[in-house]
């Protein structure tokens, strides 16, 4: 299969940018010329990529898997010219990581500190989003690696998963000097309630639960780190994951209140697609074993 390089360049750019005029301008050929280098590579490949029809251009499935396959193979060249020539350069090893808010928050300080050392270190790129945009980020086959909560569809092939934790999202409270929590899930007064998005993933799992209690939403937000700031600022109550209040928790700053039937159980996990990723992604994800182990 003779494939060129500067195909996979073309076509990652096409696939950035989602439109034929603009990603010829970038790439400094003709739209024609442009266009023929995206039919030859489809051509090659036996596959359509790029889904004409659709206004801005997509990706159909095939070419949303090539899109990893094809960066990690230009990250490969690059990283075999940066060896032969001894050269410092880090395109090579650069992993694009998606991930939801609270989670980067909370699991790329673990991944960065445990990165070897040397020449080809690994180097996170993070694009901490909204965990439904993250997910769309590695189904369009825009990342590396996803870090995310439990998806059905992301837990079948073409994908690959990896269960890095189970844990509970937990309706809390800011407590008082005594260590009290300042709100109470009684039944009988509303409460000030600091909720998430009711589009977001941690919003969808609040719904299955909020009318079994009274409250008065006062703020919406799809941040973690967000409610959880106006909470400790003794503003609402909200439902927040257990790992973003550990130690919230031990310090006595934040109770949990009301009963075990609020306490929501959530999953996350890991996905990338199956396709081997280029060297450094590899040993991300190797790492992201460790730490689910």
């Amino acid at each position: 299969m003779n494939i060129e390089s500067k195909w996979l360049e073309d076509f990652l750019v096409l696939a950035k940018v989602r439109n034929f005029s603009q990603a010829a301008i970038l790439r400094n050929v003709t739209q024609p010329a442009f266009s023929r280098r995206i039919r030859l590579l489809e051509e090659t490949i036996g596959a359509e990529l790029i889904n004409r029809k659709s206004k801005p251009i997509g990706l159909t499935p095939s070419g949303k898997l090539f899109r990893v396959t094809a960066r990690t193979l230009v990250n490969q060249i690059v990283t075999g010219i940066d060896k032969i020539s001894d050269l410092s350069q880090l395109g090579g090893n650069v992993v694009q990581v998606a991930a939801a808010h609270s989670l980067a928050t909370h699991l790329i300080p673990k991944i960065q500190k445990t990165l070897p050392e040397g020449n080809y270190k690994p180097i996170l790129s993070i694009e901490a989003i909204d965990v439904d945009q993250a997910t769309k980020e590695l189904r369009d086959g825009a990342c590396d690696i996803l870090l995310a909560f439990d998806d059905d569809i992301l837990r079948l092939p073409p994908y690959q998963s990896l269960l890095i934790a189970k844990t509970e999202l937990l309706p809390v409270s800011a407590c008082d000097d005594n260590g009290a929590p300042i709100y109470q899930l009684d039944n009988k007064n509303a409460v000030p309630w600091l909720a998430y998005s009711s589009t977001s993933y941690m919003g969808r799992q609040v719904e299955t639960v909020k009318n079994e209690v009274l409250l008065n939403p006062v703020f919406s937000s799809s941040m973690t780190d967000m409610l959880k700031m106006l909470v400790l600022d003794k503003q609402g109550i909200a439902w927040l994951p257990a790992y973003s209040i550990a130690e919230e928790l031990k310090q006595k700053k934040v109770a949990i209140i009301g009963g075990q039937s609020l306490r929501l159980p959530i999953e996350y996990y890991a996905y990338r697609y199956q396709a081997r990723l280029h060297p450094a992604g590899e040993k991300v994800w190797s790492i992201l074993c460790d730490i689910e182990s």
